[in-house]
């Protein structure tokens, strides 16, 4: 106990904030112990004392006595906080300190089990306090300390749940940006997985990504920037005050809670800025050796607490990646579709004969494919090819150049029979290791025709689709013969089969992705094709390919396509 005898009469100096009462937030609970403790003294004033980081406040307080004792000695409550001895004083005691207010004072510190000073159970009357008294608030106090020990633990347990809560939240957030940015593919894909990103999961109103383009930055996509100013973060240079080129010179990024913030920290920007942001982030980016920044608006105030503000340049770090693999992958298909196209023939002119032909590369991922068509003449022997090799990417289109380019070699070669043209094409491609496999058909027209004017036609396939001849009236029909085994299996005896074709009928070669369609059989879709040439059986030849092409659907969606056709005349 500590008494005058201890007590020098001058209370250490803190800061106790003052009991103003009872306000919405406070625990009720700790205000039935502040009248039981007025109790405890008779018909005096208690109250309940607890720590703050600047020194203590009075969280709740009785005045049983009507203001008769006077104010609460919270002073000598904090000196029992401060010592964590117990005081009682009697009235001459405590008005040594404030000869105007002389009471009687007990101030019990509470303690938890723990060891931890929770508060002080604070008393004073006009009297001095018996020792009946003083025993009885001291049983008080500890049953106070139970209960702010299992108050804290529920607070610490709420505060918990709400930490996993907020984590949770977080990772799903990050999970929807990885998930949705590793499904786009182009640019125009990516801003728009930003965009609906940005508002679904971070429930902002304006987004945008800028990156460096020739000395300056740019952004990317205009569509997200604000209505009230659309060029916004566009032809910024660096070092220009500005919020993005000052969040990539530094790395950490800008983060601004509101329009005041902007003010505060970017005047010569402030007064530009749109009426329809007011929090704001810039985080930076790179894609490749490129800087940038991810900017986010929101119409309200935003703040940015440490947490979140990790999370946003994780989230940058994602959009940067995804640009980079879009550029990547643009550039890759680019090369291949460059290689393709240079590969592609251009149609020889040969008279008595129409041609024409069409590739369309894969449309998905921006694939290119191993799809080709060939045409030579060649000592009045006109060779035609259509293949496809297996795969769709930049390996398939240079594996599908090697066998176009054998195979033209051949042609030129010497004049041999589709068949004997495809043993040897095989058989190189065997010997030689390349291991690639695919299909191919090749026609050869002789320049000598029947008295009828009827073209005689060998053909040979390797395990192709057969071609199919259109004539004038628009009647359909296929070359018969077996195809033989596809390329790049194991040699093989080819067989070459012979047909006719009439002045105006036009031959059509084509590869599989023309006709073939998930969920529809093989017969089905070249009845489908037939029926389109039905119309189509007196048009132009160019016009003819163009109209199947497009009545097929034939888009590349999955897989890349060759047409060639060609008519006597």
């Amino acid at each position: 106990m500590t008494t005058a005898d201890a007590y020098q009469g001058t209370p250490s100096p803190a800061v106790v904030h003052p009991w103003r009462g009872p306000q919405p937030h406070d625990d009720p609970e700790l205000q039935r112990y502040a009248v039981l403790a007025s109790l405890c003294v008779g018909d005096g004033a208690a109250a309940v004392l607890l720590p703050e980081p600047d020194g203590a406040r009075v969280a709740a307080a009785s005045t049983l006595d009507d203001g008769a004792s006077g104010p609460l000695r919270s002073d000598l409550a904090y000196e029992s906080f401060r010592t964590g001895r117990l005081l009682v004083l009697t009235p001459e005691e405590a008005a040594v300190s404030r000869p105007e207010q002389p009471v009687g004072v007990v101030a019990v510190p509470v303690t938890t089990p723990e060891g931890t000073r929770a508060g002080v159970l604070f008393a004073q009357t006009l009297t001095a306090v018996p020792a009946s008294s003083v025993r009885a608030l001291g049983e008080l106090a500890v049953l106070l300390a139970a209960y702010l020990g299992s108050r804290t633990s529920l607070l610490r347990s709420v505060e918990a749940e709400a930490e996993l809560q907020e984590i949770t939240r977080i990772n799903r957030i990050l999970l929807a940006f990885s998930e949705a940015l590793a499904r786009t593919s182009t640019l125009e894909e990516t801003m728009q997985a930003v965009r609906d990103l940005a508002t679904t999961q971070l429930e902002a109103d304006r987004s945008a990504v800028v990156l460096e383009d020739q000395g300056h930055y740019e952004a990317l996509d205009v569509h997200g920037l604000p209505g009230d100013r659309p060029l916004y973060c566009t032809e910024l240079l660096p070092g220009s005050g500005h919020p993005g080129p000052h969040a990539v010179e530094s790395g950490e990024g800008v983060f601004l809670d509101d329009r005041a913030a902007l003010v505060e920290r970017f005047p010569a920007v402030a007064a530009d800025a749109s009426a329809e942001v007011d929090g704001e982030a810039y985080v930076p980016l790179r894609v490749g050796r490129r800087h940038g920044w991810l900017w986010l608006g929101w119409a309200g105030p935003h703040r940015t607490v440490a947490r979140t503000r990790r999370m946003k340049h994780a989230l940058a770090r994602y959009v940067g990646q995804a640009l980079e693999r879009v550029e990547l992958v643009q550039a890759r298909d680019a090369v291949a579709r460059t290689l393709q196209e240079a590969m592609l023939t251009s149609l020889p002119d040969v008279p008595g004969l129409e041609l024409a032909a069409r590739y369309v590369p894969a449309a998905e991922d921006q694939q290119v494919g191993g799809d080709w068509f060939d045409a030579i003449h060649v000592a009045g022997v006109t060779t035609l090819v259509i293949g496809d090799v297996v795969g769709h990417n930049i390996v398939a289109a240079a594996r599908m150049g090697a066998m176009r380019s054998i195979l033209r070699g051949f042609v030129a070669d010497r004049v041999q029979t589709p068949a004997q043209l495809l043993e040897r094409l095989d058989h190189v491609n065997l010997v030689l290791g390349t291991g690639t496999m695919g299909t191919a058909v090749v026609v050869q027209l002789r320049g000598v025709r029947e008295d009828d004017g009827t073209v005689q036609v060998t053909w040979s396939s390797a395990g192709h689709l057969a071609p199919v001849v259109v004539g004038t009236d628009g009647a359909t029909r296929t070359f018969e013969g077996a195809s033989d085994l596809m390329l790049g299996v194991l040699e093989y005896e080819r067989h070459d089969h012979a047909a006719g074709l009439a002045p105006g009928e036009t031959l059509l070669l084509f590869t599989d992705g023309l006709v073939e369609r998930r969920g529809e059989s093989l017969q089905d879709a070249l009845a489908r094709l037939a029926g389109v040439l039905v119309g189509v059986g007196r048009a132009p030849v160019d016009d003819l390919v163009d109209v199947v092409l497009a009545e097929m659907e034939a888009v590349g969606d999955r897989d890349d396509v060759a047409v060639l056709a060609v008519r006597p005349v």
